[in-house]
Order: C-alpha cells, then sequence, then structure tokens
C-alpha cells in the first residue's frame, strides 16, 4: 500500500515538472486558440470499497474490502461540455466474507458456524466514461460521467475459514489461488460517478486536476462454469442451508484522482498573451 502511495506522488510530481503548454476546451473562450488539442493523457489513481453481491446470501456482515487502482487516463473533449475517455489500470479488487448460520447439534440445542473468507483479485480495469462538465466556471467544473468497465483477472486468491461457538467441530482453514476452475476470467460491469474538475497553470503548462467518488458494479456472475457445473467444490457458504450456489457480482464505492495535461504547443501567440493579462504581466 505504501508502495502504491509512493508511486502515484512521484508519478504526479514528474508530470507536474513538464514545462509543455497544453489546453483542455472547457469553456468557449478556450476553443478559440488554435494552438490547442481537445485530447489530454495523464495518470489516475483510485482508492476502493469492495464487496461482492450473493444472491444465496442474505445475512453477510459488511466488511469492505479496501484495495487501490494505479494507471494512465486519456481524454478526448468531442465539444466543450462533453469527453471521452479510456483509463487502463491495474486493479486490486476482492471481498471480505463474514455471516453465522445456527444449526441444531442435539433435539434441544442449538450452536451457531461462522464462516469468514477473503477474495483478493488482481487484474487490468479497462474504462471507458463518457463525461458531462457542468456551469461555465473555467477555473473549477462539476461533472457527472458514466462508464463501461471491463476486467481481465490475471491473479488472485481465496482465504476461508469456519469456526464453531461451541467448539462441537474442529475449525476448518481452506486456501487456494484463484484460477479458471475458481473465478470466470473477465467480467463486465458500469459505473457513474460525480466530481470536479479543476484548472491547475503553472507558467506556460496547464494541467487539469479531477477528483470523483463513484459506484460500480459487475452485470455478469463471476462463479466459473466449473463451479456452477459442481465440477469443483465451492468454499463459500460453508454450511447445507444453502443449496443453491446463486450469482456473484462485484460492487465498489470508489474514489479517484486523475492528472491530465493536454496536448498543445508552446502559447506564443494571443492566447499567451491573454493569459498574461489576466495574470497581471
Amino acid at each position: 500500500m505504501k508502495r502504491f502511495f509512493f508511486v502515484l506522488i512521484f508519478s504526479i510530481l514528474s508530470v507536474v515538472s513538464l514545462q509543455a503548454q497544453f489546453a483542455k476546451p472547457l469553456k468557449s473562450r478556450n476553443v478559440t486558440c488554435n494552438n490547442k488539442s481537445p485530447f489530454s493523457i495523464g495518470i489516475t489513481g483510485s482508492f476502493a470499497a469492495n464487496d461482492m453481491l450473493y444472491s444465496a446470501v442474505g445475512n453477510a456482515k459488511l466488511s469492505p474490502y479496501l484495495a487501490p487502482t494505479v494507471g494512465l487516463a486519456f481524454e478526448w473533449n468531442t465539444m466543450k461540455t462533453v469527453s471521452v475517455g479510456l483509463d487502463a489500470s491495474y486493479a486490486m479488487r476482492g471481498t471480505n466474507e463474514v455471516f453465522a448460520t445456527e444449526f441444531l447439534t442435539s433435539f434441544t440445542t442449538t450452536t451457531f458456524s461462522r464462516v469468514r473468507y477473503t477474495m483478493a483479485m488482481n487484474g487490468v480495469e479497462i474504462r471507458l466514461p463518457v463525461t458531462l462538465y457542468l456551469g461555465a466556471d473555467e477555473t473549477v467544473q462539476p461533472y457527472f460521467y458514466v462508464a463501461p468497465r471491463f476486467n481481465l483477472w490475471l491473479n488472485g486468491n481465496l482465504h476461508w475459514e469456519r469456526t464453531y461457538d461451541d467448539d462441537s467441530y474442529a475449525p476448518l482453514v481452506y486456501e487456494s489461488e484463484l484460477n479458471n476452475a475458481t473465478m470466470v476470467p473477465y467480467e463486465i460491469g458500469a459505473v457513474a460517478g460525480l466530481g470536479l474538475c479543476s484548472r491547475i497553470l503553472i507558467q506556460r503548462t496547464q494541467l487539469f486536476l479531477k477528483f470523483d467518488l463513484s459506484y460500480g458494479i459487475d452485470v455478469l456472475n463471476s462463479f466459473s462454469q466449473h463451479e456452477v457445473n459442481e465440477d469443483v467444490t465451492f468454499h463459500g457458504w460453508g454450511d447445507i442451508a444453502h443449496e443453491t450456489l446463486g450469482q456473484r457480482r462485484l460492487q465498489d464505492l470508489e474514489a479517484r484522482l486523475t492528472l491530465l495535461i493536454p496536448f498543445g504547443k508552446h502559447m506564443k501567440d494571443a492566447c499567451a498573451f491573454d493569459q498574461q493579462i489576466r495574470k497581471g504581466k
């Protein structure tokens, strides 16, 4: 985790140190500058609270799996207030599930079995956000976006354990790597979010810093076909109360920070003169 934040901060400082003038057409006055480009490139990173939705379980205790993403961001402004983007990130996702099931130990007594398992997944995440910028303030603008999301899982692991309140049975622990037998290799989902975009001018370099909060959910069942066909044992519920596997889908609440530099040239025309006047030079 510390390495992730170090890499992100170092990357942001490296990008800020560039001395090239670029701009993003957030306002009609910017579009008139013919030395600007609607294309932007930068870095993006997020921190998310992840969870799995299980259709066969309704009493799991909420215990989100916290993990980051880090990657590259591209944005193309098709018009003054609408843009289409591409985010390619290395993503860490997963879930923490904790739930208890009551069962009979005799005709008159009961106890609880408690299941706790953690699923950690690492993969490549591709998002295609379509963003609508609001308002006319050229310094800070709110925005709203929706994006399809595609995840390609590279690796991961599952840790599962079951204990009993009265120690009537010995604890059981199971660990395995995620593979095609225990997880679909890819997932498709959707994301929607709200945020703020701030324009930062450093000498002749314009940067755009974006911060947003979003909710994402996958639309496909992530149980593998081997699990659905019962070719392999699913370690998750830990009791006989759940006779159907159901469906499993990833969801997350995410805070994302993106730093963009629009492509362009050094300001040497009337646009540069206009910027200098506004800075009092």
